[in-house]
């Protein structure tokens, strides 16, 4: 097996966490482009919906680890292809 499919095995396994604000999140997927009023009704719901895995609160800021939330979004929708 070749070494460049083996490290994207290993990243797939593991990915490293890359964080956003709301508003990153919001411009990086066009379904919330320019309403960060609508992720903030999803993190404020985070228990509920099962987001909240993927929700790091330090202080006062919100940040969302964007891999983790994209894999989150991913599930809904295999949840509902069932």
């Amino acid at each position: 097996m070749p070494t460049a499919h083996l490290t994207a095995q290993a990243a797939r396994k593991n990915p490293s966490l890359r964080l956003g604000d709301v508003n990153d999140f919001a411009e990086q997927h066009p379904a919330f482009k320019g309403k960060p009023g609508a992720v903030r009704a999803l993190i404020n719901r985070a228990d509920e919906n099962g987001l909240n895995k993927h929700i790091y609160r330090i202080g006062r800021r919100v940040l969302i680890d964007l891999n983790g939330a994209e894999d989150w979004i991913r599930g809904l929708q295999a949840s509902h292809q069932k």
